[in-house]
């Protein structure tokens, strides 16, 4: 019983574990698993630790250090008696320790100036977080889409097979009564085979897509993968803005990279600051206590000499630099210069940004345009096949006329289809600079 009773937990555990593992991922499960595997994601929250050590450093130098030192020596010296005329060697141990203590005072604001630098690096690193957790999200996004118009594609050429066979059928039976000659036939045999290629081609290009999105995601290959389908009908009738200016007077404020970079030009500024600062005075404080121990004193012993020896002292040290080799004019210089490429990396940023947003709504305009064209020419092939196929049926158009017909209908459907993701991708790249949440 101890060997059966684990056996049927895992038997009725299992169909639960694999109903987890093929249930479709929506867009969402597919960003949020790309997360966890994301090592860029994970590089990002080590520069956070990172920087959030080197600012606890800099606000711990405020602080006095404290040092204990301990030193022993052992000397041994030679005299020359005159008296005896000879030579004497005296040995004699020293043991000395001490404790300091140095506490800045006043060093030109440099270590007030450093905490404000930590601080913005450490802001501009957790920014740099949730620019990677986007851009993995606008990427999955796009293999998503993709896999949904690979996945459309494969039920269209299914069933425009099924289509295809059931004429096929109807054909055959038409021709053995003698009522289409036996090209006819044939024709129709020859789209049959056709569209058994393609619904095969489509398979194969819904694999390969499926196959990219999980390697986006750093998921192994897994052949029960598949996505869930939304309703794309309904999220092509949510209109978006697709101003430029607008788009992008709202992108401005919301952008991680553009805080990124606005921190940055601030963290250089700040660094002027403390490269000036070398150029100042600084007031140091010191202070400690040290006692000793010598052997040539034979009376008294280490605890009396100890106690007995101690020497307390304070002072101030001032420290004023009169030249310095150019170092802190250099030093200077080059923070200034870091700081006109900061604020030239902003300016740069800011034009990409806007760039980026004015081609984003153009080719939301340019899919709109296109949906509505060809979802037209889309539902006019229809008819016209509608119209063909109910003809051919009665026998009043050939195979020929027919399957132009038809396959006229397959072409605007694939136009049509393409265009609706391209259109749906569109938009959600423009609600993206918009602020709203990556999703379907």
């Amino acid at each position: 019983m101890k060997i059966y009773i684990p056996i049927l937990f895992i038997a009725l555990l299992s169909p639960v574990v694999l109903l987890a593992q093929t249930q479709p991922f929506s867009l969402e499960d597919c960003i949020e698993f790309a997360l966890e595997k994301s090592t860029d994601i994970a590089r990002s929250q080590n520069n956070v630790l990172l920087q959030s050590a080197y600012l606890e450093q800099s606000k711990a130098s405020r602080l006095p250090n404290l040092q204990l030192g301990v030193n022993q020596q052992l000397t041994s010296t030679g005299n020359y008696n005159s008296i005896g005329g000879e030579w004497n060697r005296n040995s004699n141990s020293t043991l000395n320790a001490s404790l300091n203590s140095q506490v800045t005072l006043y060093n030109g604001a440099k270590l007030k100036n450093t905490i404000l630098q930590n601080r913005i690096n450490l802001e501009s690193a957790e920014l740099n977080i949730q620019a990677e957790r986007e851009l993995i999200g606008l990427n999955v996004l796009s293999y998503y889409i993709d896999a949904l118009l690979a996945i459309e594609n494969l039920q269209n050429s299914q069933l425009q097979l099924e289509a295809t066979q059931k004429q096929f059928a109807y054909a055959e039976v038409r021709s053995e009564a003698g009522i289409i000659s036996r090209s006819d036939l044939l024709y129709i045999k020859s789209q049959l085979a056709s569209d058994k290629t393609s619904k095969i081609e489509a398979e194969s290009n819904m694999r390969i897509t499926l196959v990219l999105l999980m390697q986006i995601m750093n998921m192994p290959i897994n052949d029960s993968f598949n996505i869930q389908q939304p309703d794309i009908e309904n999220i092509i009738k949510q209109n978006s803005e697709n101003n430029p200016e607008t788009v992008y007077n709202v992108a401005l404020g919301l952008q991680p990279n553009i805080h990124t970079a606005e921190l940055n030009v601030k963290s250089t500024e700040v660094e002027i600051k403390v490269a000036k600062s070398g150029a100042l005075p600084s007031l140091m404080l010191n202070g400690g206590v040290g006692t000793g121990y010598g052997s040539n004193i034979s009376n008294l012993n280490l605890g009396e000499q100890f106690s007995n020896s101690i020497n307390p002292y304070v002072g101030l040290s001032l420290s004023i630099p009169i030249y310095q080799q150019k170092q802190v004019k250099t030093q200077v210089k080059t923070a200034q210069i870091q700081t006109n490429n900061a604020k030239l990396e902003l300016t740069d940023m800011k034009n990409n940004l806007r760039k980026y947003i004015e081609q984003a709504c153009t080719d939301v305009q340019t899919a709109e345009s296109n949906y509505t064209a060809l979802q037209e020419q889309f539902e006019a092939e229809q008819e016209s096949y509608d119209v063909a196929s109910e003809m051919f049926s009665q026998g009043m158009v050939n195979s020929v006329d027919f399957l132009l017909s038809k396959n006229n209908l397959i072409i605007a459907e694939n136009k049509f289809t393409q265009a609706k993701y391209k259109l749906v991708l569109q938009n959600k790249i423009v609600e993206y600079y918009l602020g709203k949440p990556i999703e379907l």
